[in-house]
């Protein structure tokens, strides 16, 4: 490969410039004072690729290079000396915000406590239950889809509804062989709509059904469905905390590092101020 990679660049160079002033070894093509060496040109050959390939992969290549720098050229020739510098401010301040935002990034990591307890997410979920209303229903539920043609479905009928240890150990026995969807959310809160829409069954009001139903057994032409609902939260009241832990985790963690950016700016104005490293007329 290269070899071929050696010959393909020979070939470029010789149809894309002047070999008496350029080195073969390095120029690829050229535009005015602009140059595309070979080194400039990234890795984009795939495994395997024959070299009437690459050479037709890496051509391609420096005709993109070639019409984007025309455009360039040309774009710089024709706007406006406004517009111009208007890009420039643009390309200066997301510059800045560039060094900034990496600058700020690397005082997170080494600086800023960054270990959240279980006790400070309990402290803010106490603090602050208000926030946390739920805006869907959300459920502790036993899922599982069974082809229609799966045997012993009576058995199913009664190992999913039991709270016995043996029968849901017969349960997940049987699923692993026979069933294309066991999901055990018995012990994580879900949204009760994102597995409502896992199967065909059709309900009007989701609160009243919520408290007058722990179970949904359904079947369309191929499979049978089962939903077991252990535990329910309505909307409008608060949220489980085991519901929002990671969300608060992440509240706590933006708080935090929204109050390090701020002292870090005070102090690097103070420090600044301390030395007379600016004025202010």
């Amino acid at each position: 490969m290269k070899t071929v990679l050696g010959f393909l660049f020979i070939f470029l160079v010789m149809a894309c410039s002047d070999s008496n002033s350029y080195s073969d070894d390095e120029l690829v093509a050229k535009i005015g004072e602009k140059v595309l060496l070979k080194r400039d040109i990234p890795e984009i050959l795939p495994p395997e690729v024959t070299p009437e390939d690459s050479i037709s992969i890496t051509r391609k290549y420096i005709q993109n290079w070639i019409k984007k720098e025309l455009l360039l050229k040309k774009a710089e020739e024709n706007l406006s000396e406004n517009i111009l510098s208007d890009i420039e401010k643009q390309l200066q301040d997301t510059k800045a915000s560039l060094y900034i935002f990496n600058y700020e990034q690397n005082m997170i990591h080494q600086r800023m406590d960054t270990i959240i307890s279980e006790a400070e997410i309990e402290e803010y979920y106490s603090r602050y239950p208000e926030r946390f209303a739920l805006k869907k229903n959300i459920i502790q539920a036993l899922y599982i889809k069974i082809p229609a043609s799966a045997p012993n479905l009576d058995n199913v009928r009664t190992w999913y509804r039991s709270d016995s240890d043996e029968d849901l150990y017969e349960l997940e026995s049987y699923c692993y062989q026979f069933a294309n969807k066991y999901d055990d959310f018995q012990e994580k809160w879900i949204y009760f709509d994102d597995l409502y829409s896992k199967i065909p069954f059709e309900i009007d009001d989701e609160e009243r059904f919520l408290r007058t139903h722990t179970t949904i057994e359904t079947s369309d032409s191929l499979f049978h469905y089962f939903v077991n609902i252990r535990d329910y939260k309505l909307k409008t009241t608060i949220a489980p905390l085991d519901f929002l832990t990671e969300q608060i985790r992440s509240i706590i963690f933006n708080e935090r590092k929204i109050a390090f950016i701020k002292e870090l700016e005070n102090s690097l104005y103070d420090d600044a101020r301390s030395r007379n490293e600016f004025m202010i007329y």
